[in-house]
């Protein structure tokens, strides 16, 4: 008979320890209860050393799941529930299959809550990391509804929808960021390595140094002399921006800015409002009520401006007033949302024209990242274009120089 090891709180409320025989996990925590113990954590004594081990990188990680494996987990829930799986044994066919250890303890728990008696949404709601509030809440409307096959299917829906936004706004950075770290690469190596050699063939002979030649020269010094002062100044404004970000007046001085930079502000709306847009939807789609939905909704909302907008949106609805005249007042959010936030109150069928509008601003910001995108990359190989040829101009003139000398 396996082992187990528990810890447990007794009538008093002080934390006792120890071991015992039992067939399963589940006869261990009754044999505790009928002892008046109140078991917190039980475990198979030969896992315990490695659980051990495991806590202290779990302290160093911490117990998030990247939204990829939450997605996965989601979806795949959601197969065996509509695959008329009973909730434990699909919640146990799932520990068995996810491969992330932290959300295989984490689901190997919630299935022991729902074993016990708990609903999945309060047991979800034991890891507030993992399972954001709109993920809770649209569990809960589909338990009270009867329908968690449906609430599951939607957001295993919403979080791919998410994950494919992400990821292509990740790809549509990534080509500049690299291209602009290549650009900086070869200015450093030529500055540095090329050009102080050849520089030192014409002081030797004596050369007068046109201007061009004169500056790569002088910037090759200050980097060669003074990049440990360029590093310094670069990682220190690095710190301020940072802490100044950590402060309420900092944070919402940075926000505004984003949003009326040139080309960032109208792409960084853009995905916002379509992750609103598409929030709102799936909430309401799963039986949220409008202003639970729209509490839930601003706190995924990272600027500060869109969340006070969405707060005082939420606000007016519970006056009674319109949802679509509340999100205009705040003239963050386009106009077009709007119209069809207004268009959906007015024929009832809110929550379609909240999908329809979602899908909408995220093809517009993905059309206004490939445009950006292809724009940037012929931009990037002209300034590597020119910064070389200024570097070859200024060695080739005075080697024409040498060379008439030479004549």
């Amino acid at each position: 008979m396996p082992v187990y090891e528990y810890l447990a709180l007794n009538g008093s409320g002080k934390r006792v320890k120890g071991t015992l025989e039992a067939d399963s996990i589940r006869v261990a925590r009754q044999k505790l209860r009928s002892q008046n113990l109140s078991p917190t954590d039980v475990k198979e004594a030969r896992e315990a050393a490695k659980n051990k081990s495991q806590d202290v990188k779990q302290l160093l990680k911490g117990d998030r799941v990247s939204l990829k494996e939450l997605t996965l987990a989601t979806r795949l829930l959601a197969t065996l529930s509509n695959a008329g799986l009973p909730l434990v044994q699909a919640l146990l066919s799932l520990s068995e299959q996810v491969d992330n250890i932290n959300l295989k303890r984490v689901v190997v728990d919630i299935k022991e809550r729902v074993e016990q008696g708990s609903s999945l949404a309060k047991a979800l709601g034991a890891y507030p990391k993992i399972f954001p509030r709109l993920y809770i809440n649209m569990v809960a409307s589909g338990e009270a509804s009867g329908a968690l096959d449906g609430a599951l299917e939607n957001l295993g829906d919403y979080y791919e929808a998410q994950l494919e936004l992400r990821r292509k706004v990740q790809n549509a950075l990534l080509y500049p960021v690299l291209m602009f770290v290549f650009c900086i690469a070869v200015v450093v190596l030529l500055v540095v390595f090329v050009v102080p050699t050849i520089v030192e063939i014409f002081v030797k002979q004596k050369i007068s140094l046109p201007l061009p030649t004169q500056l790569v020269i002088a910037l090759s010094n200050i980097i060669i002399n003074y990049w440990w002062i360029m590093l310094s100044c670069a990682a220190a404004v690095f710190v301020y921006v940072r802490r100044s970000y950590a402060t309420d007046k900092g944070k919402a001085w940075f926000d505004k800015k984003m949003l009326s930079l040139p080309i960032y502000g109208p792409i960084y709306l853009k995905v916002s409002t379509a992750r609103v847009a598409s929030t709102l939807s799936t909430l309401l789609n799963g039986g949220v009520e409008v202003l639970a939905a729209l509490d839930i909704v601003k706190n995924i909302v990272s600027n500060v401006h869109l969340k006070k907008a969405l707060e005082d949106a939420r606000d007016g609805v519970k006056e009674g007033r319109s949802l679509a005249k509340e999100l205009s007042k705040s003239g963050y959010f386009p106009n077009l949302l709007s119209q069809m936030v207004a268009i959906g109150e007015k024929s009832g069928k809110l929550e379609t024209m909240l999908t329809k509008a979602g899908k909408t601003f995220s093809g517009e910001a993905n059309a206004a990242i490939a445009g950006i995108t292809t724009l940037i990359e012929p931009l990037m190989i002209m300034f590597l274009g020119l910064i070389v040829f200024t570097i070859v101009i200024s060695v080739l003139l005075p080697m024409l120089e040498l060379m008439n000398g030479v004549k």
